[in-house]
């Protein structure tokens, strides 16, 4: 093993680009999931929501802190606030999906030479990264 091993892989630096914005928008995202799980029980706003989430969602997993979070905001009394948040989460949970999609996927050879990750034969092109950080940036705006 050598320091710098990983600079062997013969990746291009605009996917590698896309990737880590992509990585740094869902972490975003899913901290603003939290704050707001935090919120909707800090505020009252949901009796059964625990006051201290932050405390509870470290080493939950994304798709947890996504079933929290619609658990809680379907007691929201609120119901403007309610359905606002509801279809945030609801979008957050299809996101955890789609992120999961992306870091679980394989590393291979795109047909014109490319190091590409490859999901049930479909590639992770730049455009595609890219509109999946697109939509974690918007839902993260939506629960902020």
């Amino acid at each position: 093993m050598v320091k710098d091993d990983r600079l062997r892989v013969p990746i291009d630096d605009p996917y590698l680009h896309a990737l880590g914005l992509a990585l740094f928008c869902f972490a975003s995202l899913e901290w603003n999931a939290v704050y707001v799980a935090q919120r909707i029980g800090a505020n009252g706003h949901n009796r059964s929501a625990s006051p201290d989430y932050l405390k509870r969602a470290k080493g939950r997993t994304a798709g947890d802190i996504g079933k929290d979070l619609v658990k809680y905001a379907q007691g929201i009394t609120d119901a403007a606030i309610r359905e606002q948040v509801i279809a945030a989460a609801d979008t957050f949970k299809l996101l955890v999906e789609r992120r999961n999609a992306l870091m679980h996927a394989n590393p291979a050879t795109a047909p014109n030479g490319d190091q590409r990750l490859f999901r049930n034969s479909d590639q992770w092109t730049i455009e595609a990264v890219s509109d999946l950080a697109d939509d974690f940036t918007n839902c993260s705006l939506q629960l902020n």
